[in-house]
């Protein structure tokens, strides 16, 4: 990948202090690009920063608070790369939406603001997120074009499964989202992974995860790094 010689490029990484998303950005911070990363747990997100700075091969490292939620803190984190209130508010080349709140609650007690919450973080958040980020993934200049990659969940539509339904409900909502933004942002590439279990829930026994492997062609649980 190549853009501007005299910036490297930036990649937003939301979620920044999940599993998928730390691992993300250190492969970022390892390639040399800039970072914008962001969480609603805001020690932990220090302590990222800390660590990719300390490591220096990253352009750059800044850390936002943000709740995918929250529209007013949508707003802020949009407005740091929006040109018309600073002319040199950075680009956008890259976003990857990791973050995502999993709850496991079962259908006869989840009530509707499980299921508007789950919406709100996965569609709703994301979706008025990366449209408030357009523009600055428009004045990207990396070779293929910018990109924004969102996560699905295996169990969301092609093997549903109980225990979770305001979850997967939104996860499927998320898969549905991947081509309607891909329609509505383009020429900007939307991309979607839905995977199997990457890392265990601390709460899954050891007889559940066995269980759970049975079905498994790999045999074990993906990896954050993978």
């Amino acid at each position: 990948m190549t853009t501007s010689p005299h910036e490297p490029p930036r990649i937003a990484v939301i979620g920044a202090t999940g599993r998928v998303g730390t691992e993300t950005a250190r492969i970022f911070a390892g390639l040399g690009w800039s970072l914008e990363l962001t969480s609603r747990r805001v020690e932990e997100l220090e302590t990222l920063v800390g660590e990719l700075e300390s490591i220096g091969t990253a352009a750059s490292v800044r850390g936002h608070r943000l709740d995918l939620t929250d529209a007013s803190a949508i707003s802020t984190f949009s407005g740091v790369f929006d040109s018309s209130l600073d002319a040199k508010a950075p680009a956008l080349d890259a976003v990857v939406v990791a973050g995502s709140p999993f709850e496991e609650i079962p259908l006869e007690e989840a009530t509707i603001d499980h299921f508007t919450r789950q919406c709100a973080a996965q569609v709703g958040g994301p979706a008025t997120l990366l449209t408030g980020l357009g523009p600055a993934l428009e004045r990207s200049r990396i070779s293929g074009g910018p990109a924004v990659v969102l996560f699905g969940d295996v169990h969301a539509v092609h093997r549903p499964r109980p225990g979770a339904t305001p979850y997967l409900a939104a996860k499927a909502a998320a898969e549905g989202l991947v081509g309607l933004l891909a329609v509505e942002l383009a020429p900007i590439r939307v991309m979607g992974i839905s995977p199997g279990v990457v890392g265990w829930p601390p709460d899954w026994a050891e007889e559940r995860r066995t269980t759970y492997l049975q079905r498994v062609p790999l045999g074990r649980a993906g990896t954050p790094h993978e």
